[in-house]
C-alpha cells in the first residue's frame, strides 16, 4: 500500500510540473500576440491621425463645412 501512495504523489508532481511548462508557454504566447497586436493597433491609428489631419479637399469635400485654409 505505501508503494501505491508514492506512485500517486509522483504522478500529482508530474502534473502540477507539465501544467506549470504549459501555462509558461501559454503566457509567452500570450505576450508576443498582444505585443504584435498592440503594434498593429499604434500603425494604424498613426496612418489615420496622418490621413485625416493632412487631407486636402481641392474642389468638393464629403463634409461641406471642412475648411482647410488653403482653398477657402
Amino acid at each position: 500500500m505505501k508503494n501505491l501512495t508514492n506512485s500517486r504523489g509522483q504522478a500529482t508532481i508530474e502534473y502540477i510540473l507539465i501544467f506549470a511548462f504549459m501555462s509558461l508557454i501559454g503566457v509567452g504566447l500570450a505576450q508576443t500576440i498582444g505585443g504584435g497586436i498592440k503594434d498593429s493597433v499604434k500603425s494604424l491609428g498613426f496612418v489615420l491621425t496622418q490621413e485625416l489631419t493632412t487631407g486636402v479637399c481641392e474642389s468638393e469635400c464629403f463634409f461641406r463645412s471642412y475648411q482647410n485654409g488653403i482653398f477657402n
